[in-house]
């Protein structure tokens, strides 16, 4: 509870709620979704867009909204105290937001691995990532364990993936 009210409401501030409106919005919906498809545009990089694609299917579909239907947990925006800039109302465990920024993430990771840009991509694409998470908790709308969670099960989706895409680094860009 205590991280929680540190993020929610130590963290605070006016200016910050249109950041971490903009950042939670990123990591549900249109932009892993669509991102993908936009490395279509280069030869070099159209291989990455099965695996994104399948990545945001399996850890932010099945995996966040099939434990999310198993694990019942309120949300903190649902408690006195928080101070919510959303309203959520169905269970908290774990985050969907976060569990698809961080299987994002780790499969522009593993895509890039074997590129000259393997530690900026994984820099920027985790640090996302985790504004992701950190946007959900500030928000209100999640418990710090929420997002944890989620980022550990993006993680697993992205590798799950990974292992059933045997090819997945055959058009990988050398050192």
């Amino acid at each position: 509870m205590s991280v929680f009210r540190a993020v929610n409401s130590g963290l605070h501030r006016e200016g910050l709620d249109w950041f971490f409106a903009v950042v939670s919005t990123t990591g549900l919906g249109w932009f892993p979704t669509l991102v993908p498809f936009l490395f279509l545009v280069r030869k070099e990089t159209r291989h990455y867009t099965l695996p994104l694609v399948l990545t945001v299917i399996v850890s932010g579909i099945i995996l966040a909204d099939g434990v999310k239907s198993l694990i019942q947990r309120d949300r903190p925006s649902n408690l006195p105290g928080a101070y919510v800039q959303e309203q959520v109302f169905h269970s908290s465990f774990p985050s969907g937001h976060t569990t698809t920024s961080f299987g994002f993430a780790m499969m522009l990771t593993l895509l890039a691995w074997n590129s000259r840009y393997r530690w900026i991509i994984a820099s920027a694409s985790f640090a996302w990532a985790l504004l992701v998470g950190l946007s959900r908790i500030y928000r209100g709308v999640h418990w710090p364990t929420d997002v944890i969670g989620g980022a550990c099960f993006g993680v697993a989706g992205a590798c799950l993936v990974s292992l059933c895409l045997p090819k997945l680094g055959r058009h990988r860009e050398d050192n």
